[in-house]
């Protein structure tokens, strides 16, 4: 498993086909031991049930995207107590409107969630 993963905004090639990585699937990188840093791309708008639970090195997470619908439960349980999730730069009421999506996924009240 790698420490850091970035979850690309282009993109992806296989077979001559074009992917773009519009999501996180329920428990992707579920107890990842080495997981460290996580970059989210700009066109992601879900994160699943439990999809860095358990990632307890997990550290530092950003995220580009604007678009973040759904974020949920216990996405973030039991990552780094002092973990930082930074989200993109918006207008402070945009800003945290967009927070409570990412607040109460199953982190400790420690983590930090800025611009």
């Amino acid at each position: 498993m790698l420490g850091t993963i970035k979850l690309g905004d282009a993109a992806t090639y296989i077979n001559g086909y074009a992917f773009k990585v519009t999501s996180i699937g329920s428990k992707a990188f579920y107890n990842n031991k080495k997981l460290k840093k996580v970059t989210i791309g700009s066109n992601v708008t879900a994160i699943g049930k439990k999809a860095f639970q358990n990632c307890k090195k997990l550290k530092t997470i950003t995220v580009r995207s604007k678009k973040v619908k759904s974020v949920k439960s216990n996405a973030f349980k039991n990552i780094h107590k002092k973990a930082k999730i930074k989200l993109p730069k918006m207008s402070k009421k945009k800003f945290n409107k967009y927070k409570k999506k990412f607040m109460k996924k199953g982190q400790a009240t420690t983590v930090k969630i800025t611009k």
